[in-house]
């Protein structure tokens, strides 16, 4: 992306996005405005993003975030599903909520928390990686070589270098489709050039490709680095614990934060929340430029971005 280019559109960015966000009975400072919150399944066969502030925050406190519904890729399953059937490997769209003090994750698409049966895989199994967010105003690559990056280690049954399910800070990330019989670097990964990417299958096979509020480029290192395709923590120092609020059905406990299960149509709803202390910085000033880097890459996607149908 040209600089001049990305310059207008964070000016964009910042006209749109405001200061306050709706909490619970009234509006406070966030504390994640520009944030970067994105996750991949082990083999990459799908992959999506949510930024704060990229969509409108309803009553309740939730910010929504739509992945392609036509864009799940399995080599059982092909593009999507045959009608009357299941594609485990699709996932619907992410939801996040800010309180005061905590974060709540919902991630809602096809893949059970467990991982999907598959022979050949490491652990006979594919399941979701782990979940990323960025706080910094940086790329993905820059937050993690500053050490900025963090990840959520929430699925224990993943390739992840790290074992304790929470929420881990100065993260190093890896990719284990290698392992996990997915898209690797040698046939063009996510978004490469290769005969057998992801794009490339989801395109010939009649889907669309999408990344929620974000863009191949921000899962590609904006195609600089072929072997980018990061979507598991390999090392990170431990900061607190996550506690569940659904694990595959939607719960009255997810519903009592007002999170509206009719947004995505995904079979499993996996939804967790983290405590903000030691983790967020105070609100920055309006004027702070923080999270303009990631906020050029999701708007230079919008249009990738489509509600599930």
């Amino acid at each position: 992306m040209k600089t001049q280019t990305l310059f207008n559109l964070l000016k964009v960015g910042i006209a749109t996005f405001g200061i306050f966000f709706v909490a619970g009975q009234g509006a406070y400072a966030s504390d994640l405005k520009g944030t970067a919150f994105s996750i991949s399944l082990e083999c990459m066969n799908d992959t999506t993003g949510l930024l704060m502030g990229q969509n409108s925050t309803d009553a309740s406190g939730w910010q929504y975030a739509f992945d392609s519904n036509k864009d799940g890729m399995n080599g059982n399953y092909w593009v999507g599903a045959a009608p009357g059937s299941v594609n485990p490997y699709d996932i619907s769209g992410m939801a996040i909520k800010e309180t005061a003090t905590s974060i709540i994750v919902a991630i809602n698409g096809n893949m059970k928390l467990t991982g999907e049966a598959e022979q050949g895989a490491a652990g006979g199994q594919i399941g979701y990686g782990d979940l990323f967010f960025n706080m910094a105003g940086k790329t993905f690559e820059n937050a993690m070589s500053s050490g900025d990056l963090f990840g959520i280690h929430f699925a224990s049954a993943n390739a992840s270098g790290v074992q304790q399910l929470g929420v881990y800070s100065s993260v190093q990330a890896k990719t284990v489709t290698d392992i996990k019989e997915g898209y690797t670097v040698g046939y063009g990964g996510l978004a490469g050039d290769g005969w057998i990417s992801y794009e490339t299958q989801v395109k010939q096979g009649g889907g669309v490709v999408g990344y929620g509020d974000l863009t191949s480029s921000y899962f590609t290192n904006d195609g600089k680095d072929k072997t980018f395709n990061l979507n598991v923590i390999d090392s990170g120092k431990y900061l607190n614990g996550i506690s569940f609020l659904a694990q595959g059905d939607v719960t009255q406990q997810l519903l009592t934060t007002g999170y509206d299960a009719n947004k995505f149509n995904g079979t499993q709803t996996i939804a967790f929340e983290f405590k903000k202390s030691g983790i967020v910085q105070p609100t920055p000033e309006p004027a702070s430029l923080a999270g303009l880097g990631i906020v050029g890459l999701a708007l230079a996607g919008s249009k990738l971005r489509k509600k599930s149908s």
